[in-house]
């Protein structure tokens, strides 16, 4: 019986949670006194680059990609109400409250944390003797904040524009109409939930749960598809709790 427990669907959903324990130690540790003064530049920079600048072909693919889709689905399920020109009212919504969050966002997270973790098990077999927190984490997670923002306002400017050049080829509004409307129907409440999920929410369960899993050793699965999956999992379950909080009475 137990064994047919453990091969369900989503039965292993809890061995993801489970180390959040550890995360607690690893947080505590990486705004240490001592990870201040060990803090590296030089490998807040290599993180930058890595992040940031070789990070840009798939945000600008991603962006395109994940806009036009969403603009095809919209516009041709609304023009069998002749509804059309709200489309960019309701795309500029859906992508700043959860559509980008979801999937421009978590992609580039999702990359990182695969990153980082097989970084944190070579450091961890390799410095063996020296604390892990005060000395690894702090320059990977100030470079992925840093980076964060230029990649989600360049990934939102790159998503809109997509959106308005696809809308008139498909029977939608023009250009212009479609960043009037959508500028118009966005709010500060959107701008700061999307800015909050990218820029800060999901890039840190990223480096942590990479923190995490890197440090686990885990000989049954590779620590990268674990970190991955464990990104996927909390930042779901994070998104969803920020949007009911901002959008619900």
């Amino acid at each position: 019986m137990q064994k047919l427990t453990q091969r369900l669907p989503g039965a292993d959903i809890g061995r993801w949670l489970a180390p959040l324990g550890q995360t607690w130690a690893l947080v505590l540790g990486a705004f240490s006194i001592e990870s201040v003064l060990n803090f590296s530049w030089q490998e807040y920079r290599k993180a930058c680059i890595w992040m940031g600048l070789k990070s840009f072909h798939m945000v600008t693919l991603s962006a395109v990609f994940v806009a036009t889709a969403l603009v095809i689905q919209l516009i041709t399920e609304l023009q069998k109400y002749h509804a059309q020109d709200v489309a960019a009212a309701l795309i500029s919504v859906g992508l700043l409250r959860e559509i980008g969050p979801l999937t421009i966002g978590l992609a580039w997270c999702a990359r990182v944390a695969a990153c980082i973790s097989d970084e944190a098990q070579a450091y961890k077999i390799s410095n063996s003797g020296v604390n892990f927190s005060p000395t690894f984490i702090l320059p990977r997670y100030l470079a992925a904040l840093t980076m964060a923002l230029p990649l989600a306002t360049y990934g939102l400017l790159i998503g809109f524009t997509t959106g308005a050049l696809v809308s008139p080829l498909i029977g939608g509004c023009s250009f212009w109409d479609f960043l009037h409307f959508g500028m118009q129907a966005v709010h500060d409440k959107d701008l700061a939930t999307y800015f909050l999920k990218l820029v800060f929410v999901n890039p840190t369960i990223a480096v942590f749960a990479a923190c995490v899993c890197g440090t686990q050793m885990n000989k049954v699965f590779p620590v990268a598809s674990s970190a991955v999956t464990a990104t996927f999992i909390c930042a779901f379950i994070a998104n969803l709790a920020i949007t009911i909080a901002v959008f619900l009475p």
